[in-house]
């Protein structure tokens, strides 16, 4: 356990570069923190971490969640394929519309396969989704296409084709999620999730290789945050290779490579994190190394001073002045051999697990989505659970409109509703909030002067 005085009893520097809310917020800590003081020592064997959590929890200006809010807007679903014996089966894709009608379709789900094989794939897809379509693709690139009902089917035998050998005017794109974090873990934020925005998608390139693409599309934040993919439940043993087409790479821009007075937020194992695409988690998981620092990842024409420069907040305004700047969504594919073409039909975008990592006062945290925010995977940290708050979202949607900086993505604050970049009735963030069940096309309705 993180020893929660160091971290939690300095209010120094970090908190007042911010402006508005959290600033309120942390004003009414700090006298809160004063007071409790008189009473209790913050000293290692005195600090309660329950009453602090109790009292981070009463300034949080988040009420009416539901507490069993499990934060997910995406559905995961086992499906057993058996190909036919005949015919030259070369790929098996999961869509998620019917691509002779609609030029939308997205792969969720991918496999090479010989004709007569029967298999297992993993998928994962936006709960919005009600039908699925599998198309088998012979290697002239002919699609034989077949509706799925997933709440229902779990297998699929191509024995009743909606679409039987079939050219098809364009290629399916792999679905893209958006991840989007705040960096204030395992603190109050001001819920606007855009300190980190990430764009991740993965394409099945070969029996047993896969793509990843990240962009790096907005970074909200002044402090400096570095970030990484851990792959859950697959091992770093199970990987033969990771490279970046074109060799490219986060940490290195404009010619220049992160300079070693930066590379203090990944404190451990420097060498595996910077000189290398993977890396072993406490767990043994594989973990893709993607940056050490997000604005020098970037690509920005940063001018150093001794190895350090000032950081901006990118994408986050639609004003450009001192503090903020705008710039062209950085985008790097990484390439991943795994062993076993068995194993990676196992790999589903919910096993994706994108995270970003901040450092205060010596200590090391993780933010990640909420159902991983319990597994540590660089560093072994103290989880945080105010008010089952989420500090990472992931939206299954590739051009997902994240709030502009300050601006509250939509939780019902004090008993106003009508909040926030999401705040549409009906289709509003702060009702999904509230109840999961509710409002779960919610990203689909921002109000324009609040977004970017």
């Amino acid at each position: 356990m993180m020893l929660f005085c160091d971290k939690f009893c300095n209010f120094g520097p970090k908190y007042q570069q911010k402006e508005g809310m959290k600033q309120l917020q942390w004003a009414a800590l700090a006298v809160i923190m004063i007071m409790i003081g008189m009473n209790i020592s913050c000293s290692r064997h005195m600090f309660d971490e329950d009453k602090y959590n109790e009292l981070v929890d009463s300034v949080s200006p988040v009420d009416t969640v539901d507490p069993n809010h499990k934060w997910t807007l995406t559905v995961e679903k086992v499906l057993k394929i058996q190909t036919p014996d005949s015919g030259d089966v070369q790929k098996v894709k999961i869509l998620t519309a019917n691509p002779r009608e609609t030029g939308a379709a997205e792969i969720v789900g991918e496999a090479w396969v010989p004709a007569g094989e029967q298999f297992q794939m993993r998928v994962s897809y936006s709960n919005l989704l009600t039908t699925l379509y599998a198309a088998l693709v012979d290697d002239e690139g002919r699609y034989s296409i077949e509706q799925i009902d997933p709440e229902t089917q779990s297998e699929v035998t191509f024995s009743d084709l909606i679409v039987d050998h079939e050219k098809i005017s364009y290629d399916p794109r792999p679905q893209q999620f958006t991840y989007c974090f705040e960096a204030e873990y395992p603190l109050p934020g001001d819920y606007d999730y855009n300190d980190v925005v990430l764009r991740v998608s993965h394409k099945r390139t070969g029996m047993r290789e896969v793509q990843f693409n990240v962009q790096l599309c907005a970074v909200g934040t002044t402090e400096q945050v570095a970030a990484a993919i851990r792959l859950a439940g697959f091992n770093y043993s199970e990987i033969e290779s990771v490279k970046t087409i074109d060799s490219l790479s986060f940490n290195r821009t404009n010619g220049k490579d992160l300079p070693d007075q930066v590379k203090t937020v990944v404190s451990k194992d420097k060498t595996a994190f910077y000189d290398s695409f993977l890396s072993s988690g406490l767990n043994g998981e594989a973990v893709l190394n993607l940056f050490g620092d997000a604005h020098w990842a970037t690509g920005d024409l940063l001018e150093e001073n001794f190895g350090t420069f000032d950081r901006k907040m990118y994408n986050v305004s639609k004003k450009i002045d001192k503090d903020h700047t705008q710039f062209v969504a950085r985008s790097i594919t990484y390439v991943v051999n795994f062993k076993s073409s068995t194993t990676l039909n196992n790999l589903s975008m919910n096993q994706v697990d994108p995270f970003i990592m901040e450092m205060y006062n010596g200590g090391i945290f993780e933010v990640h989505q909420f159902a991983f925010q319990l597994a540590p995977v660089l560093y072994d940290y103290s989880p945080s659970n105010i008010k089952n708050l989420p500090w990472g979202l992931c939206v299954p949607m590739r051009d997902f409109r994240w709030p502009l900086e300050g601006q509250n993505m939509g939780f019902h604050m004090k008993d106003v509703h009508t909040y926030g970049a999401y705040q549409t009735t009906s289709h509003s963030f702060g009702e999904w909030a509230e109840d999961q069940k509710k409002s779960i096309d919610w990203y689909k309705y921002p109000k324009e002067s609040l977004v970017f």
